[in-house]
């Protein structure tokens, strides 16, 4: 995975980039999303007291996630970026893991219930 962080009129240190690049390995490696490359772009306006963060993520099959935050601290404005990061990852590793599940096994643990489609006038204890 290829991490690029940057700054526009911000310095960003090593301590940063170290913390950036921890945060962004473990959530790759907890959702198994296999991330391809990722921006994070920290800015401060001219008459801001605050940082911006920007991340963008690229996933195989041409997903990208955005997500921007702003806090007092550039620390704290990527920590609330890499939430809203983590929930779109989580969010669309539970929708392809959803699409890969086989009919049958649904169908199965259905009739594990002890009712089948066509027997919804007789319960279970009625057989």
């Amino acid at each position: 995975m290829d991490i690029r962080v940057s700054g526009h009129q911000v310095d960003t240190g090593e301590a940063l980039r170290t913390h950036v690049e921890t945060r962004l390995r473990a959530a790759d490696l907890k959702y198994s999303a296999r991330l391809v490359s990722v921006q994070v772009t920290f800015g401060k306006g001219p008459h801001d007291h605050g940082f911006t963060c920007e991340v963008i993520a690229h996933a195989p099959q041409g997903l990208v996630m955005k997500a921007t935050d702003r806090a007092a601290a550039a620390h704290a404005a990527f920590d609330a970026a890499a939430e809203k990061v983590d929930k779109q990852l989580r969010r669309h590793m539970r929708k392809v893991k959803d699409r890969r599940a086989d009919p049958a096994e649904i169908f199965e643990t259905a009739g594990q219930s002890g009712y089948r489609r066509g027997d919804e006038a007789s319960g279970p204890d009625e057989a």
